[in-house]
């Protein structure tokens, strides 16, 4: 605890410190800051969503296919494009279904995560023969118009069932008409659907996610602007009293580093610094409290292999 706020941190008990900066951490987690490559897959996958309304009963289908590393961004994506329907949906009404690919790895587990989706009773019940029929129709029940299959990258835990499982999702899906499809995921869900070339064929999109680059001149702007944002949008919300200098390059190129330009490790390493800070009672992000927070984050879970903050000081 630095010495300068010693005095008041005295004061506080471990307990009130826990509240307070467990509070903020809430608040931080609240935070929603614009970050155009999201907001770009958001429109690209509602287009999909508006596109197949107006094609003939039980025409074919299309979909696309967001294929990104980890911690880009794509399930909040996903998530923000489920509020923003949802805001206007009739009551019961699921206009994007949000169906998390099961880790089993089998065409069984399929309908069954449909059914769990759609928030349906008892969806293991019965043979998978049984349950395509029923997910198919709570789907049209509830007025599904674009599905979403999170963490396609689980299809390729079991290789010899990866082509049955796309298969089964173009043909009772996407080939019956009921509605378009997003398979979103890591790189090996890409592989999965290389297998299926028919499947192939009927997606109309590749949906861009990638990590931002430093040495892209448009990559490194979004990057600055997304920092300048989060640091705005802390203060605003009362988490820190000053600004932390975020897009200063001193900061901005070594966080760049230690978070590989991915969106979810850049709002982890700082919202860990801002609990270093706020518990040492200060009023804004600092280096030090960067680097403290890449050792605590990337480090173990080997996202870098060194702290890029430290090596700037020449340690």
């Amino acid at each position: 605890m630095t010495g300068r706020f010693s005095s008041a941190a005295e004061q506080e008990t471990t307990a009130s410190a826990a509240t307070r900066v467990g509070k903020a951490k809430a608040r931080f987690d609240a935070i929603r800051v614009d970050y155009p490559p999201q907001t770009a897959v958001v429109a690209a996958l509602d287009e999909m969503r508006v596109a197949a309304i107006g094609r003939p009963a039980h025409a074919p289908c299309g979909g696309a296919m967001l294929v990104a590393p980890h911690g880009c961004g794509k399930t909040e994506s996903i998530v923000a494009l489920c509020r923003l329907l949802e805001v206007s949906a009739d009551e019961g009404c699921k206009p994007l279904l949000h169906v998390e690919t099961a880790g089993a790895g089998t065409t069984d587990s399929l309908p069954t995560s449909i059914l769990q989706a759609l928030g349906a009773a008892r969806p293991d019940v019965g043979t998978e023969k049984a349950r395509w029929p029923r997910a198919i129709a709570e789907m049209q029940r509830c007025g599904v118009q674009i599905v979403v299959f999170d963490e396609f990258n689980r299809a390729a835990r079991r290789p010899r069932m990866s082509r049955a499982i796309a298969t089964a999702i173009r043909e009772k899906i996407m080939d019956a008409g009921i509605a378009p499809v997003a398979f979103v995921g890591s790189e090996d869900a890409g592989s999965v659907l290389a297998q299926v070339p028919e499947l192939m064929e009927r997606l109309d999109d590749d949906i861009d996610l990638s990590p931002l680059r430093w040495d892209t001149k448009g990559d490194r702007a979004l990057f600055v602007s997304f920092l300048a944002d989060l640091d705005d949008a802390m203060v605003d919300a009362g988490i820190l009293a000053c600004l932390s200098g975020l897009t200063h390059e001193s900061i901005a190129r070594p966080l760049w580093e230690a978070s590989a330009g991915r969106v979810r490790r850049i709002c982890k390493i700082v919202r860990a610094a801002m609990a270093v800070a706020l518990h040492d009672g200060r009023a804004s992000v600092d280096r030090n409290d960067l680097a403290e927070a890449v050792d605590s984050y990337c480090i173990p879970r080997d996202f870098c292999q060194s702290n890029p903050f430290a090596r700037q000081h020449g340690q």
